[in-house]
């Protein structure tokens, strides 16, 4: 059997359903060899699972997903074999999840202001100790009936445009990329996906990336070759994953089979190493 790797998946130390040791459980039983916990802007799921990680017989890769904002539009840059005791690196993912808070509070009163039954308190209660989240907002819209779906409320309320979305502070991506590289770690641009233009890869390659996420459930078998030739192009490692979150249909089909052969995680040691 050969040997792959899941580099991209949540708990619900962010926008996950799964505690970290879940998800170990889950990737062994699926027989993965290596996987990277990438919470969104926290290292908290990774720290839970690694000294678990043995006894599943699964190699964990330290990994995070930072959230971007630059000229209007939203990036996550991945970023792996990040040192998570870095204290530059913990300072600024103390600065995100304060203004996680804010956002999400921000968010909550334009609901109040629309007259609708959504309270900050119950945000904080559904977040726990997870970096809060437009999902957790919705979660709890669904709970107080204001839409019968998380979908719904992003579709209505919360999605990028809608009436009560709050954009993100702006943190451009050379600033995500320079993050993660102070802290040890390689960054690598998550999901690109199909409408991103070729100028703005271009100035994140500039910038310093370090890989492409080639592999993930949103890109079809043609924008994979796209994106392998460009890694190729421009000397990129080429990762990959599945996204899992656990809350999503296709969450559970996707697990174990969007993966990336082992290989890949090597040549991402032999990055930062050489």
């Amino acid at each position: 059997m050969e040997a792959v790797a899941d580099l991209h998946s949540h708990t619900l130390r962010s926008d996950g359903v799964l505690t970290p040791e879940e998800l170990l459980k889950k990737a062994s039983e699926l027989g993965l060899t290596a996987l990277s916990i990438t919470d969104h802007d926290t290292m908290d799921g990774y720290i839970e699972a690694e000294p678990l990680a043995a006894q599943y017989n699964i190699e964990l890769i330290p990994g995070i997903e930072i959230s971007c904002y630059e000229n209007d539009r939203d990036y996550h840059v991945l970023g792996y074999f990040v040192d998570p005791d870095n204290k530059v690196f913990q300072q600024h993912l103390d600065i995100f999840r304060r203004e996680r808070e804010k956002r999400a509070e921000r968010i909550v009163k334009r609901l109040q202001g629309m007259d609708l039954p959504v309270h900050f308190d119950d945000v904080l209660i559904k977040a726990g100790s997870a970096t809060i989240g437009r999902p957790h907002v919705a979660a709890v819209m669904v709970d107080a009936g204001v839409t019968d779906s998380m979908k719904k409320a992003f579709d209505r309320y919360l999605g990028n445009g809608r009436s009560a979305y709050e954009p993100k502070p702006n943190f451009p991506v050379s600033k995500g990329i320079e993050l993660i590289n102070n802290a040890g770690g390689v960054a690598v641009l998550a999901h690109p996906g199909r409408d991103l233009p070729a100028h703005i890869l271009m100035s994140i390659i500039q910038s310093g990336i370090d890989g492409i996420e080639v592999v993930h459930p949103s890109h079809q078998p043609e924008l994979q070759r796209h994106y392998r030739e460009i890694a190729a192009l421009y000397c990129l490692i080429e990762t990959g994953g599945s996204d899992f979150h656990g809350n999503r249909d296709y969450d559970h089909v996707n697990f174990g089979k969007v993966t990336i052969p082992y290989s890949l995680v090597e040549a991402m040691k032999y990055h930062i190493h050489k």
